[in-house]
C-alpha cells in the first residue's frame, strides 16, 4: 500500500462511546453498521481500494469487518491494519482476539507503530494511518479523545471526513 489517493483510513470510539455501548445486538449497532458498509461501498465506488483500521475494539473492528464484506463483492479492495504496538492485538477478551485473530487473515498486511506499549503510540498510530490516506470515514461524537485526534489529523491535512454520528 503506498497510494495515498486510493486509501481510506477508519476512527471511531470504542464500545462505551457507541450507541447502546456497542451491543451488537441492538438495532442501533446493526444499523450503524449498515451505514457504515454503505460509506465504504460508496469509497470503493470513489476509486478507494485500501483502507486501513486501527484494529481497537468497537468502530474500528465494525470498520475492518465492512471492509471483508466488502472484498467478497470486490476481490481487489484490500485491508490493512495498523496497530499502536505489537502487544495490542492480545490486550483483549479472548472473544476480541478471536476477532481480531480472524480479522487477520483477511488483512494485506498489518504495521505495529512500536515494539512495545508507550505513552502515545495509540496517537502515533492515527497520525501513520492520516498520512497515509486521502479519506477518513469514522464516528465522531465531537468527545472520544482518539477519534478527536485522528478526526483533527484528518482536518489539518485536508482529508476528505465522513461522519457517521447522526448527533455530530
Amino acid at each position: 500500500m503506498n497510494d495515498k489517493e486510493i486509501t481510506c483510513c477508519f476512527t471511531g470510539p470504542r464500545p462505551p462511546r457507541l450507541p447502546s455501548c456497542g451491543n451488537e445486538a441492538s438495532p442501533e449497532i446493526c444499523e450503524l453498521k449498515e451505514r457504515l458498509f454503505a460509506a465504504v461501498k460508496a469509497a470503493y465506488a470513489e476509486g478507494y481500494r485500501n483502507f486501513i483500521s486501527g484494529m481497537a475494539e468497537g468502530f474500528d473492528l465494525f470498520a475492518a469487518e465492512a471492509v471483508i464484506r466488502l472484498k467478497k463483492l470486490y476481490p481487489d479492495a484490500e485491508l490493512f491494519a495498523a496497530f499502536p504496538c505489537e502487544a495490542s492485538p492480545k490486550n483483549h477478551s479472548a472473544a476480541i482476539c478471536k476477532r481480531i485473530q480472524d480479522i487477520m487473515a483477511e488483512v494485506s498486511s498489518c504495521y505495529f507503530v512500536c515494539e512495545k506499549h508507550i505513552y502515545g503510540c495509540e496517537l502515533s498510530r492515527n497520525v501513520y494511518m492520516v498520512e497515509n490516506s486521502s479519506m477518513v470515514i469514522g464516528y465522531y461524537d465531537g468527545f472520544s479523545k482518539g477519534t478527536a485526534h485522528c478526526w483533527h489529523c484528518g482536518e489539518q491535512r485536508g482529508l476528505k471526513l465522513i461522519n457517521l454520528c447522526e448527533n455530530a
